[in-house]
């Protein structure tokens, strides 16, 4: 069997990383959202591994990290908004899905001719990217359709033995996976992913109104355009109901009546009664704050073999709406 080790984040674990890379292997990095599982993105075999040790069905497309813009457009068709965008938001959390050059496999893209692509900021990753003359897949390091991982150990208690390594630079920076926007028809952007990029900075950089049609991802087994976009994701093997922004009161008359069933609670700000397996995400409501120990969170009580857990979904406005999207996701499973 495997043996995954975990190393610190620094030049010689970087170097080793880079030659698993080069072989095609997968590995563990950390970017500023969530960890990735990175492998060559114009290598199928080495693809093909992410999607076998991940269990992802072909069907859900992989985003490719690229060093800089210009390298960017050395595989993907260029559009004005590709260069505005690229050149306001990168390096950061933002996707952008456009058309694809032939150098990208249509592995990489479920088959689609356009493929989902972004610069990273977190200095470990860019450091390896700058090493090497690919760009990097790197969906999320985990089972497919169980929790994102925030920091290395989540990595290890899911993919375990099943990767050679994972570069541990502690808990990433936002929290959440990058928004997704897609510019295919420059006319038309639409937000196929909320994320720590807000539809309104978006707008407020184009000077238009961009479309959101809150995809509720009814194709299940057709191709997506972009990951993320599955009605079930994200979620974690405990049961989990969500109430309404607000009704912290709700929550506790739920623990009162829940008998022997072993019951968290979780409120986006501290409540104002707190009873046994209480917590929150945040002291006082901050969205980044709510954001980056949302993941966190849920790997810790899943941990815990509780019978359920409800959440309070937060306000819906600015970063609200990522986390929203996610959280719903995450929910879906157990109300089917």
């Amino acid at each position: 069997m495997m043996k995954t080790r975990v190393l610190k984040a620094s030049l010689a674990s970087t170097r080793e990383c880079v030659q698993l890379l080069q072989k095609g292997y997968p590995v563990a990095l950390p970017t500023e959202t969530v960890y990735g599982l990175a492998a060559n993105g114009l290598d199928e075999s080495a693809l093909r591994k992410i999607f076998e040790v991940k269990g992802r069905p072909l069907i859900d497309p992989l985003i490719l990290h690229f060093k800089s813009l210009t390298h960017v457009k050395e595989h993907a068709q260029d559009n004005h908004l590709l260069s505005k965008l690229g050149k306001l938001f990168w390096p950061g959390p933002l996707t952008l899905i456009v058309a694809k050059k032939t150098s990208i496999p249509d592995l990489a893209t479920a088959g689609m001719k356009s493929v989902a692509v972004r610069v990273p900021s977190n200095t470990v990753f860019r450091s390896i990217l700058e090493t090497i003359d690919f760009p990097l897949a790197a969906p999320s390091a985990n089972p497919f359709g169980y929790i994102s991982p925030t920091t290395a150990e989540h990595v290890l208690s899911t993919l375990g033995n099943r990767i050679h390594l994972i570069l541990d630079d502690g808990p990433t920076n936002y929290g959440v996976e990058s928004t997704i926007l897609d510019i295919r028809n420059p006319l038309k952007p639409t937000i196929l992913r909320h994320g720590p990029i807000l539809i309104e900075d978006l707008e407020r950089c184009l000077g238009v109104t961009i479309l959101d049609p809150k995809t509720d991802g009814d194709n299940q087994f057709e191709n997506q355009v972009a990951p993320g976009q599955l009605k079930q994701h994200y979620s974690p093997h405990t049961a989990l109901s969500l109430l309404p922004y607000g009704t912290w009161k709700r929550g506790i008359n739920l623990k009162l009546s829940a008998g022997p069933e072993k019951i968290a609670l979780v409120y986006t700000r501290k409540p104002k009664v707190i009873c046994d397996q209480t917590y929150w995400l945040s002291e006082v409501g901050n969205m980044d704050e709510i954001a980056r120990n949302l993941f966190s969170t849920l790997h810790k009580l899943d941990a815990m073999k509780l019978d359920k857990v409800y959440i309070e979904l937060p306000s819906k406005n600015g970063f609200g709406a990522a986390i929203n999207d996610r959280l719903q996701r995450a929910a879906a499973k157990s109300m089917q």
